[in-house]
């Protein structure tokens, strides 16, 4: 009998470090630790300007870029990248998503499946991002304590996946967007503040920025139709100025959902940092809004994936001036397909040069995170973000699809010729 139990122990051992193994595995860790880079040869398009020159060398070491330039001197046991042929460009920023809250979710995963991807952080979500290119996240909308812990385990590294930064809730009008969409109440609840009260938005705010949100959330777009009626309430102007003044005293970046010119206008003056979506429902940015937009140095993101006439804004907007960040409002999308560059094309087929979908996916992403001291650019001193690809992504964005090599915080994040 004593054999028999220490037989079920040892098979019970064996199994439990196989799950362990299994599970770690399925979690998708970081295999390789961050080590010395030296990458030669081929073009660079740093994003400091829309210009391209040749790549004299790049050293990476400690996840950052050490050194540039052929003056460098790489050590012995650094990996060598030769980029010939190629072009390196900075990791690319998606402004616009949804870790826990994606819509295309609903419907095609049972609830146990996605209580146990959600537990485990959504590995095939956080590698395809990676595939993708994209090595910094804004989620925009999500359960804040899953989110959190998402965060800190993502750029402690703990777990692989793009940086991420994250707004936590979003802050609405009791029964306004999205709280009318397919979302279940039980996480409408989570990922939602309703409320039109300045004080209450101001205590909310501080006490989510002490548990590590980045940014803020806001809907300010509200309904009426014909008849008077009222059917998808809105905060007021008072409530919109406390949010973006409570933000801005943590340091908090505020990227709001509005809707009609009025309401951009007013959230311009309130002092947001990005407008996601862009002026909506086939309305036309008017030359006040232009004017606001520049002044204030806001970052546009159109999401045309989900406005299907946002591209009629594109050449004014461009031609004014306008700086443009890249974001799909999607998540789940990710798995079938890589919708951030589907994203870019459409931004380029609306009639945004390539060079300047190149910017707006790096340099101008950093801008709306206030990270442009860290990331977007291929400079010295910088997080080691970059992507070896093939083509010319600043004469045809759709070679930004192309890639060999993922770069993050100066670990090789993706090898295609390993793979």
């Amino acid at each position: 009998m004593k054999k028999l139990f220490t037989f079920i122990a040892v098979i019970g051992l064996i199994s439990g470090i196989t799950f362990i193994y299994a599970y770690n595995h399925n979690l998708y860790v970081w295999q390789q630790p961050k080590q010395s880079i030296w990458i030669f040869n081929g073009h660079l398009f740093d994003a400091v300007s829309s210009q391209s020159s040749e790549n004299k060398g790049i050293l990476i070491a400690d996840g950052k870029i050490s050194c540039m330039g052929d003056t460098c001197k790489a050590p012995k046991d650094a990996i060598r990248i030769d980029a010939a042929g190629k072009t390196i460009v900075p990791g690319l920023i998606e402004l616009h998503g949804h870790f826990f809250g994606g819509k295309a979710e609903q419907g095609k995963q049972s609830v146990p499946a996605m209580i146990w991807d959600s537990v485990r952080f959504k590995p095939a979500v956080r590698r395809k991002l990676i595939g993708a290119g994209i090595t910094s996240y804004r989620s925009v909308g999500d359960p804040v304590s899953a989110i959190v812990k998402l965060k800190e385990q993502l750029n402690s590294q703990q777990i692989a996946g793009p940086r991420m930064f994250i707004a936590g809730p979003i802050f609405t009008a009791r029964g306004g967007h999205p709280t009318q969409g397919q979302i279940p109440g039980w996480m409408i609840d989570q990922m939602t503040v309703q409320s039109d009260d300045p004080i209450y938005v101001k205590q909310q705010i501080s006490a989510l920025a002490k548990q590590g949100v980045d940014g803020i959330k806001v809907v300010y777009q509200g309904m009426i139709n014909k008849q008077g009626v009222t059917t998808m309430p809105r905060i007021s102007k008072e409530t919109l100025l406390a949010i973006t003044t409570e933000a801005r005293k943590h340091g908090l970046w505020v990227a709001v959902h509005t809707g009609s010119p009025e309401e951009h206008i007013e959230a311009i003056e309130a002092g947001i940092t990005t407008i996601e979506h862009g002026v909506r429902h086939g309305n036309l940015v008017g030359q006040e809004t232009l004017e606001l937009i520049l002044t204030n140095n806001v970052i546009y993101v159109p999401t045309l994936g989900r406005e299907p006439e946002g591209h009629l804004n594109i050449p004014a907007l461009h031609q004014a001036g306008v700086k443009f960040g890249v974001g799909t409002d999607t998540q789940a999308e990710m798995i079938v397909g890589d919708s951030y560059h589907d994203e870019l094309s459409r931004m380029v087929d609306a009639g945004l040069p390539d060079a300047d979908a190149l910017l707006a996916a790096t340099r101008h992403g950093a801008m709306a995170l206030g990270k442009l001291n860290e990331l977007g650019t291929i400079e010295t001193g910088k997080n080691a973000d970059l992507l070896i690809v093939d083509g010319q992504p600043w004469l045809d964005i759709r070679d930004l699809r192309k890639i060999n090599y993922v770069v993050l915080s100066g670990r090789i994040a993706l090898d295609q010729a390993a793979n």
